[in-house]
């Protein structure tokens, strides 16, 4: 499994090979950059169910039996992503903590965390099917290396949370990742609700203190759990 990081939410188009057998290491890459293109391109028009490999193939240009020399199943698809996603995530958030001025206010942390986030909408969908779809699918080997590579992504963002909250140890900074984990979860599941939900909390106006918008509820929330680790 190729532990890709430098992709996001909206990839840039590699040039297709087309059937042509890839050759070269070069070519094998770029095909597999074309499958990784076309699953994220029909997540962002559907849900898991929606995406095969079927149509993750025809959408690139390839055989079906060709994304499969890639992928043995869907849900190493959707774990690929999630890596690529992680790590521009990752990127993304060194460089808006790095833009903060010297002089901030508390929450300033908080709110860059959540507009990062709140830039990679298919990372939370991709966080929400993790534990209970993608993972239970994998294999020994595969699970072991994607847990290596989530233990040292934890460390490198306990690095930067470190470097720019005053006061939080590297523990408390590894403790605060797996938090904002899970709370990335679940609070996409609260703002992205399903249709038949989002209609009744449309309709009726008592109900209207459970809308949640992604963004400025983690920043909240975010901030409320960095002042108590704090304290």
């Amino acid at each position: 499994m190729t532990l890709a990081v430098q992709t996001g939410s909206a990839m840039p188009k590699p040039p297709r090979l087309g059937r042509q057998r890839a050759r070269t290491l070069e070519d094998k890459d770029l095909r597999r950059s074309h499958l990784l293109q076309a699953a994220a391109e029909l997540f962002a028009q559907t849900d898991f169910e929606g995406v095969t490999i079927a149509n993750m193939a025809q959408r690139a240009g390839v055989a079906k039996g060709t994304a499969y020399l890639y992928f043995s199943c869907k849900e190493a698809v959707f774990l690929e992503l999630m890596q690529m996603e992680l790590g521009h995530w990752e990127s993304d958030l060194d460089q808006a903590l790095r833009a903060l001025p010297a002089v901030r206010p508390p929450n300033a942390v908080p709110t860059a965390l959540a507009r990062t986030l709140a830039a990679r909408p298919m990372l939370g969908r991709l966080l929400v099917l993790l534990h209970g779809v993608i993972e239970p699918q994998l294999d020994l080997a595969s699970a072991h290396a994607f847990k290596i590579f989530l233990r040292d992504l934890v460390v490198r963002l306990s690095g930067h949370l470190v470097q720019h909250i005053e006061g939080l140890t590297a523990e408390q900074a590894a403790v605060l990742v797996m938090q904002i984990h899970a709370l990335v979860i679940s609070v996409t599941q609260l703002a992205s609700p399903p249709p038949v939900i989002a209609q009744v909390l449309a309709q009726d106006v008592s109900l209207q203190l459970m809308c949640v918008e992604f963004e400025p509820f983690l920043a909240s929330t975010l901030s409320t759990l960095l002042r108590g680790t704090l304290r």
